[in-house]
């Protein structure tokens, strides 16, 4: 698994660039969704070790909504996207025209707002690595994410976490949002090998 580690470390690069790029689809789809302006920083990217992202996810889940999929087709694995509350409230406001105060006042319209978010944007940053690797990338439904350690499978696990930090503001207002990329060992060898191919990388 050390081999793996620094896989990850040697490619950072590439990951924040596929980051960059696949979360500025995200923000795209999730600007004609709404219908409104959405603009997007530059993605922090980190590799963190399974105990390391737990610890991390468990105190961003305080203050946030998660919703998971499954990575299909030519990818193994799963995508975690985290919004924070005020991110969900921002949406399911102007969604139904509501004013929301906590995420406790959602029903269940609301919580298919937000897992329907999560497809959006899990979607567009798939579509945009499959366009780029020549890889089929397919999604399964949302669901929501209660216990990171045990509904992630990271129990016990030693391999390390790619996690990519943004910041979206929504007609000028800043929200935050986390998106947890886990690939499997394969599918992260096979991706960085297309990725270095696409950028005109030979070694």
């Amino acid at each position: 698994m050390e081999n793996y580690t620094v896989l990850l470390n040697e490619n950072l690069d590439i990951l924040k660039e596929i980051g960059s790029i696949g979360m500025g689809h995200a923000s795209t789809s999730l600007a004609q969704m709404l219908n409104m302006k959405v603009a997007m920083t530059t993605p922090v990217v980190y590799i963190m070790s399974p105990s390391e992202a737990v610890e991390y996810l468990e105190k961003r889940g305080e203050t946030t909504y998660s919703v998971m999929v499954s990575l299909q087709g030519d990818a193994k694995g799963a995508i975690l996207q985290m919004l924070s509350k005020k991110f969900a409230m921002r949406i399911i406001n102007y969604y139904f025209q509501n004013n929301l105060d906590e995420l406790g006042d959602l029903d269940e319209m609301g919580f298919s707002v937000i897992q329907e978010i999560g497809n959006i944007t899990s979607g567009a940053y798939c579509n945009s690595l499959a366009s780029m690797t020549g890889l089929f990338m397919d999604i399964s439904t949302p669901v929501h994410c209660n216990d990171f350690e045990e509904d992630l499978g990271l129990k016990g696990k030693d391999k390390p976490m790619i996690i990519i930090n943004n910041s979206f503001f929504m007609d000028n207002e800043e929200v935050n949002s986390d998106f947890l990329f886990m690939p499997d060992e394969k599918t992260t060898e096979s991706v960085l090998v297309k990725l270095k191919e696409y950028y005109g990388f030979t070694s």
